[in-house]
């Protein structure tokens, strides 16, 4: 098969596990790879491409993942380079080669050290990417890209999120990662900035997460445990390996964890917070008709308590209590769902073709302050892509066209709460969101040194809700429905300027709908969808490059522009404390710039900082009267640092990591007295590299947290009435662990 990809531009390399720019550095001998340079078997990249393996002798820079032999020597062979391919684009591409900020986080440093309890230890190290761990698993954690997401009060909006090829975006642009199995996640894929030209609905940035890859013996098991303060306890059992042209993974988990927010119950001091996780996460892939088919299947039961925001006054006091009417509320969620995900990848008439289809069942039952939530939810999708490439004068063409179709029917139902109990019927519709897209991409090499790839998309999107809810005059009412529709393109354009800097440019979309919950929620309480609240929309202007600094550094450096239209923003009302509805302000604007430089002077040493500035602003935006024009948009750190430090590996390792993150606003008004203070943490894990204990690789470690034992605040809920803003997070804790693998 002729080689595809000829040239060798490298702007960027991975240090550490983490890319900047799209070189991959390591002194291990690689595994058997497939067409683009993925594991063998592995359903992240088509067969029809390959990537030359190079040794480059004048440009050589050291690894931090060397094997205890390799590190004991006194020299190192030149070290192998591969373009890193992502997928993330939705056809594989070298990174070097993307007009696009794109970063990669791979196994060896998701799951050295980890207490694998937060999707923000999966997420360390991104620019532009903040997270706010609510440590309250009734509501999940806050993810949000260049401010996208922002405005969630629970589960995840704005950006769009795939785990093993399955969208845990619905079709109304909301998503849970809770199903995300962290013990055994092997890849990170981040598209920092819109994707609507390729995701549709939602896509304010993209994050994709991979399974790891299954082993290449026969069988190998491995059983991982931690325990920690606050009641923490993770059990997981992974299986895994290779038998011919199939390969396997499953992991059975069980996770526990008390919480360390207080309350004073019965004149004793308890604790309100907890969560219990049990989950099957499994994959399974075979060769058939020419390509491979991969099957993904998992399986969650979770209860978590939510202990809710605090005000400024219960902040202050320190001692990291839970809100009092949570507690008498009974505020939790409990969670069954399953899932299925069902992929082939193969030729067809010189091309590739890829078909995909997955089915989700949710059960929801949610009390929270206001109301019992009963939540029925099915959702199924289809996807279609057909590939192709073609060898030009300048570079290789490739273009991609495809669908997509999915459907989301929820069964609604809110009781009033008494005491976290169910009172009387308030609401009870059926809602259905169906989508349909269409879209087409395509990579044009102009020259040697330019590129250019532009995407077009055209999604509609069908809303519907019936009240079921019996009237005064006879039956329910349908209460109708909306349809939302939008084309989204991009344009993109890559120079390979040297071998070692690159530099690019884009325009790119976002659209995003408000979400069935959002629709429904009625300031005035009424049934059905909102017909006030309108779709956001926006477009991105983005500059930047990336380089390598002799043998042992590598930057990147990005600057966006974004300008949004009707941004959904979030309002709470005093009659029901709690409850969050939503409008569109008129127009908003952000910029920002996001630094990366990564450092390895010695194979034992590596170092990442990056630096993430957003200055958000509503341009066009009142309310009653009342103009927010200027100010600040609420829910967005400024400015965001984090440093990390890594020594080993070989047969230890450590790491040291700090974060700064600038005062963050909670009121459309910008009013200083609800601003959060600036946070500065700490965090220390270290452990040894699976050492050979009679044929049993045994793999211990610890771990600390905030360090410094701070009080902080680790979220914010915005716009909240009586003024509980903010949620804590922990003081000093500590975990230790070890996991324990045989394979034959």
């Amino acid at each position: 098969m002729p080689q595809r990809f000829p040239r060798f531009s490298p702007p960027g390399f991975l240090l550490s596990g983490a890319l900047v720019g799209g070189v991959v550095l390591s002194a291990v001998a690689p595994a058997p790879v497939n067409a683009v340079g993925g594991p063998t078997g592995s359903m992240g990249a088509p067969p029809a491409i390959t990537v030359p393996s190079a040794t480059i002798s004048a440009d050589t820079i050291p690894a931090d993942t060397l094997p205890v032999d390799t590190i004991q020597r006194d020299t190192l062979d030149p070290i192998p380079v591969r373009g890193v391919i992502v997928n993330i684009l939705r056809s594989p591409i070298r990174v070097d080669r993307a007009p696009f900020a794109i970063s990669v986080i791979q196994e060896e440093v998701l799951g050295r050290g980890r207490s694998a309890s937060s999707v923000e230890e999966a997420l360390h190290g991104l620019p532009g990417v903040q997270v706010q761990n609510r440590f309250n698993d009734a509501l999940g954690e806050q993810v949000s890209i260049r401010g996208f997401g922002a405005r969630s009060g629970f589960g995840v909006r704005g950006i769009q999120v795939v785990v093993d090829g399955i969208p845990a975006t619905l079709p109304d642009g909301q998503s849970t990662l809770e199903h995300l199995d962290l013990g055994s996640l092997g890849r990170v894929e981040a598209l920092r900035g819109p994707g609507a030209a390729l995701y549709g609905n939602a896509a304010g940035g993209v994050l994709t997460f991979e399974t790891r890859a299954p082993s290449e013996s026969r069988v190998r098991q491995e059983l991982r445990v931690v325990e920690g303060d606050h009641g923490m306890h993770r059990l997981q059992s992974t299986t895994s390996g290779t038998l011919g042209a199939q390969q396997y993974l499953v992991s059975l988990s069980r996770y526990e964890w008390d919480g360390f927010r207080t309350y004073r119950g019965d004149g004793n001091r308890s604790v309100y917070g907890n969560t219990r996780r049990e989950q099957v996460n499994a994959t399974f892939s075979s060769s058939l008709l020419g390509g491979e088919i991969r099957l993904v299947a998992n399986h969650l039961e979770l209860g978590s308590e939510n202990p809710g925001a605090l005000t400024r006054f219960e902040m202050e006091v320190g001692d990291r209590r839970a809100s009092s009417g949570n507690v008498a509320q009974g505020t939790r969620k409990d969670v069954v769902q399953s899932q299925a995900g069902l992929t082939w990848r193969g030729p067809l008439a010189g091309r590739e073709l890829e078909l995909a289809t997955h089915a989700v069942r949710r059960e929801l039952v949610n009390p929270i302050p206001w109301a019992v939530v009963d939540l029925d939810r099915k959702v199924g999708g289809i996807r279609g892509i057909l590939r192709t490439e073609q060898a030009g004068p300048v570079g290789d063409l490739w273009w991609a066209a495809g669908f997509e179709a999915s459907s989301q029917l929820d069964e609604r139902r809110q009781f009033a709460n008494e005491a976290g109990e169910r009172g009387s019927l308030r609401l009870d519709q059926r809602e259905r969101v169906f989508g349909g897209a269409v879209f087409i991409q395509a990579l044009l090499p102009i020259n040697r040194v330019l590129d250019v790839m532009t995407g077009l998309r055209y999604d509609r999107i069908r809303f519907s809700a019936a009240d079921r809810l019996p009237r005064t005059f006879g039956a329910p009412e349908e209460a109708g429905g909306r349809t939302l529709d939008s084309a989204s393109p991009s344009f993109g354009l890559h120079a390979s300027i040297t071998r070692a800097l690159g530099a690019y440019m884009n325009l790119s979309t976002a659209f995003e709908t408000p979400t069935t919950s959002e629709l429904a929620n009625h300031p005035d309480g009424l049934g059905g969808f909102n017909p006030e609240l309108e779709p956001q929309v926006g477009i991105t202007g983005e500059l930047g490059a990336r380089g390598l600094l002799g043998e042992v550094a590598a930057w990147e450096l990005a600057f966006f522009h974004t300008v949004l239209y009707n941004e959904l923003v979030p309002f709470e009302v005093a009659q029901v404390p709690g409850r969050r509805f939503f409008r569109n302000s008129g127009r908003s604007e952000r910029e920002g710039i996001e630094a990366t430089l990564q450092f390895s002077p010695d194979p034992m040493v590596a170092a990442r900082m990056t630096l993430s500035t957003n200055r958000a602003h509503f341009r066009s935006y009142s309310v009653d009267g009342v103009s927010y024009s200027g100010n600040r948009v609420p829910g967005i750190a400024p400015h965001r640092i984090e440093g990390i430090l890594r020594l080993g590996p070989g047969s230890w390792f450590a790491e040291f990591r700090g974060e700064a993150m600038a005062s963050i606003l909670t009121r459309d008004d910008n009013d200083p007295q609800a601003a959060t203070p600036p946070r500065r943490l700490l965090d220390v894990r270290a452990g040894v590299n699976e050492a050979n204990l009679l044929g049993l690789r045994l793999s211990p470690f610890l771990g600390i947290t905030n360090v410094l034992d701070v009080a902080y605040t680790s979220s914010v809920s915005v716009n909240a009435v009586d003024g509980r803003y903010f949620e804590p997070g922990p003081g000093r804790a500590m975990y230790f662990g070890a996991s324990l693998a045989v394979q034959y």
